[in-house]
């Protein structure tokens, strides 16, 4: 059974280099103005680092806090102004700087561990989920 969707939310999928794609979705209730610039770069690429159980991909849209937190759990997509960056949380964990999540992912918990062998620098594209 799928889940019902809401009107705020958007699906969205992470297809990295080595094939391996997640799915999640953002909440347009959670942030609505960087969910909107990031509904509107969609598709986009960019590339990952993974640091401390969180994968970060690089935006370009410089938006501050909306809703900012340091507590995030494990599945959690948030954006961080200190970098720039949409984040994938692998863990639950207290961030270095504060974040505004913006909805999670919804792929199984074995496909959001395939991201610890992601390699550093690698592409990944993010696109509007079919």
């Amino acid at each position: 059974m799928v889940p019902e969707m809401s009107e705020s939310e958007i699906l969205i999928e992470f297809e990295f280099e080595d094939e391996l794609i997640l799915r999640g979705v953002l909440d347009r209730v959670m942030a609505p103005q960087i969910v909107e610039d990031i509904r509107s770069m969609l598709p986009f690429e960019g590339r990952t680092a993974l640091l401390r159980d969180e994968m970060k991909i690089t935006l370009g849209i410089s938006r501050g806090n909306q809703k900012p937190v340091r507590e995030v759990k494990r599945g959690d997509i948030a954006y961080m102004p200190l970098g720039d960056s949409l984040c994938i949380y692998l863990s639950d964990m207290r961030t270095f700087s504060p974040v505004n999540v913006l909805g999670r992912i919804t792929s199984p918990t074995d496909s959001l561990e395939q991201l610890r062998g992601v390699r550093r620098g690698s592409m990944v594209t993010v696109r509007l989920a079919e």
